[in-house]
């Protein structure tokens, strides 16, 4: 008899783990969100501490080898950044397979896909970005950055927009309340971005660089739910707020990643571009008080 309870219970174990995933889809989804975010700031903390190219033109190993043993400092920041890239790569695998048993069909499942489907670019201009293994002459160079940058932003939006359908599909979504308090609290981003803003307050260190990021992409996911959000509640005009705001803060990302030479001139404009997304989130905080969100049915 025990022989054959445990049998039972080895058998409906795959299902169990599954139900378990589906049940918390919205978490692992949101999971997978905050692991993106903290590899897209690994990569910029890894460009601003001169760090990507320590590893003697070897990818995915760094010197020549597969473990940190040995590595230098420098070096040992480019090899946990792909250490966590590879990590984080699976997660989001898994992430678009979970959408798609949970939510066949959907927008949620659909941008999972999206971000799922823009991996390989982005794994591919990672090494390129590093030169794989010295074939590719000047591959560390401000065109790969580039479209490596702009591919993780890329992921990084797509999943913002499936945790925002996901959260609709499972029953509570976008509500007056919380379109006021996200465009509300997203006041604070800018201002909070403006403290680690260069030529500002502190000096613009690595950390201090990569701090600043951290609240432009916050800003980001926050403008980006807004702005789906408001499309549900058919107020186009009130997206074009966060729309603004949105490429407000990627022109500042790009501009103070590390690919362009930050001149004088250039600092003023990040400067101008964060008092825009400050307007544009007073705008859309002004706005919310006259939106009216009808959360979307859950689905059977």
């Amino acid at each position: 008899m025990e022989t054959s309870t445990s049998g039972r219970s080895l058998a409906t174990l795959p299902r169990r783990v599954g139900g378990f995933f589906v049940r918390h889809v919205r978490g692992f989804t949101a999971l997978t969100l905050v692991v993106t975010a903290f590899l897209v700031l690994l990569g910029e903390y890894t460009a601003a501490a001169g760090a990507g190219a320590t590893c003697n033109n070897t990818y995915p190993g760094c010197a020549g080898q597969f473990s940190p043993v040995g590595l230098s400092i420098p070096q040992f920041i480019e090899w946990f950044h792909r250490l966590v890239a590879m990590s984080v790569g699976y997660v989001i695998v898994g992430n678009a397979v979970l959408l798609w048993w949970a939510h066949r069909g959907t927008r949620a499942s659909r941008s999972a896909w999206l971000a799922a489907f823009l991996l390989p670019i982005q794994v591919a201009f990672g090494a390129l970005t590093v030169t794989v293994a010295g074939l590719v002459p000047g591959g560390y160079a401000p065109p790969t950055q580039l479209v490596h940058l702009t591919t993780a932003l890329a992921i990084f939006v797509a999943l913002v927009a499936s945790l925002v359908w996901v959260d609709a599909e499972r029953g509570r979504g976008a509500t007056a309340t919380r379109f006021q308090y996200a465009a509300f609290g997203g006041l604070a981003l800018p201002v909070l971005q403006a403290v680690f803003a260069r030529g500002f307050l502190l000096t613009f260190w690595p950390s201090v660089q990569t701090a600043y990021h951290l609240f432009g992409l916050l800003g980001l996911a926050v403008l980006i739910a807004l702005i789906l959000w408001a499309f549900d509640a058919g107020e186009t005009g009130i997206a074009v707020y966060g729309t603004i705001g949105a490429v407000a803060t990627l022109a500042n990302t790009y501009l103070v990643a590390g690919l362009f030479l930050v001149t004088a001139r250039v600092e003023a404009v990040t400067h101008v571009l964060l008092a825009v997304q400050f307007g544009c989130f007073a705008l859309l905080a002004l706005a919310a008080r006259n939106v009216e969100v009808r959360p979307r049915r859950r689905r059977a």
